[in-house]
C-alpha cells in the first residue's frame, strides 16, 4: 500500500535556504572533492562490486581522510579484483592470515576478518547485501533506523566477536548514537547515481535517509541553527535531517556531500572570516556571520 505524503509549501526563508544550498551543490567541484572522499574508492569498482566495497569503506571511514583511504586500500588489495567473490567465499581467518599486521587506529586484522566473514555469510544466505538489508525494511518507517538496527545486529551476531575494535567498526544504532559511518554507507547505496552516490539499493527510498554527522557536518548544522542539542546523538541527527527534509522531502541527503566538503576543503573555517564567509552561499543563514551583515544580505535578496 502506497504511503501518501502531503508536501507543505516552503516558507520564504526556507525557499531562500534551498536556493542557497542548490547553489552550493552547483559550485562544488565533484571530481576534485571525490578524490578526497572514501566514496571515490568505491566508485572505482564495477557496480556489481560496489555494495561490498561500500561496506568496507564506510566501516573504516573514521579519522583523517588520507589515512582512511590508505586503510581502505590496504584491505581492498587483499580482496583483489573481485571483492564480492572474495567475501562470498571468505572463511573465518582468511583476512587475518593474508594481512596479520593490519592496524588502523582501533581496528585490527581480527576485526576486519570478522566483518568480512559476516558479510560473506549474508551474501551466501541472501545473494546480495541489499536483499539482506531489505528483510527488515518498511516503506512506512519515517527513517531507516529500525532496518539499520536489525541489519547491524545481524552483522554483529555473524561476526561472533566481542572485541572492542569490532564493536567500534560496527556501531550499534540501538545505543542512540549518531552512527555516522552507517548513515554514510546508506547514503552512498540508496541515493540515485549522481556522480557521487551509487543508486544501488533502489528499493529503499532516499527520503528515509539520515544525515551522516561528522565533525564538519556537526559544526555546519550548529552554524545554521538546525538544532540546539549539545550531544551528537540520534536525536541530533534526526533534528538536523528534518531541516533538510523540509527543503527536499524526497531526496534530503543530496546536500550532504557539498556541506561536508565545505569543511574538508577549508571553505568553512567555522568562524567569521570575511574573505571566506561572504563568498559562501549560506552566509546569510550562518550565526557565525555578524547579524548586521546577515540582515543586509537578506534585505538585498
Amino acid at each position: 500500500m502506497a504511503v501518501t505524503r502531503r508536501i507543505r509549501p516552503l516558507s520564504a526563508r526556507q525557499q531562500k535556504l534551498k536556493t542557497a544550498l542548490d547553489l552550493l551543490i552547483d559550485r562544488t567541484p565533484v571530481d576534485t572533492r571525490i578524490a578526497h572522499d572514501p566514496v571515490g574508492l568505491v566508485r572505482a569498482y564495477a557496480p556489481e562490486e560496489q555494495e561490498v566495497v561500500a561496506h568496507i569503506a564506510a566501516a573504516l571511514a573514521y579519522g583523517r581522510v588520507d589515512l582512511i583511504r590508505r586503510a581502505i586500500d590496504r584491505v581492498l588489495q587483499v580482496l583483489g579484483d573481485s571483492p564480492t567473490a572474495w567475501v562470498r567465499n571468505a572463511q573465518r581467518g582468511d583476512f587475518r592470515r593474508a594481512e596479520p599486521d593490519f592496524v588502523y587506529r582501533m581496528t585490527r586484522a581480527d576485526d576486519v576478518d570478522a566483518l568480512l566473514f559476516a558479510l560473506g555469510e549474508l551474501l551466501r544466505k541472501h545473494g546480495t547485501l541489499a536483499e539482506a538489508f531489505i528483510q527488515n525494511w518498511r516503506a512506512e518507517d519515517p527513517d531507516l533506523t529500525p532496518a539499520l538496527t536489525a541489519y547491524v545486529h545481524n552483522i554483529r551476531a555473524l561476526g561472533q566477536s566481542n572485541a572492542r575494535g569490532f564493536n567500534y567498526l560496527t556501531p550499534d544504532p540501538a545505543k542512540g548514537g549518531a552512527t555516522k559511518r552507517w548513515h554514510l554507507m546508506l547514503r552512498w547505496l540508496v541515493r540515485p547515481n549522481d556522480g557521487v552516490d551509487l543508486g544501488l539499493w533502489s528499493r529503499v527510498s532516499p527520503r528515509q535517509l539520515l544525515l551522516p554527522v561528522d565533525r564538519h557536518i556537526e559544526q555546519i548544522v550548529r552554524h545554521l541553527g538546525w538544532t540546539d542539542r549539545s550531544a551528537i546523538d540520534l536525536k541530533f541527527v534526526r533534528e538536523a535531517s528534518a531541516q533538510l527534509r523540509k527543503l527536499d522531502s524526497e531526496d534530503p541527503m543530496r546536500y550532504d556531500f557539498a556541506l561536508c566538503h565545505m569543511g574538508i576543503a577549508g571553505d568553512c573555517l567555522h568562524r567569521w572570516e570575511p574573505s571566506i564567509c561572504l563568498a559562501c552561499p549560506l552566509h546569510r543563514f550562518c550565526i557565525e556571520v555578524p547579524a548586521k551583515i546577515r540582515q543586509a544580505s537578506s534585505a538585498k535578496s
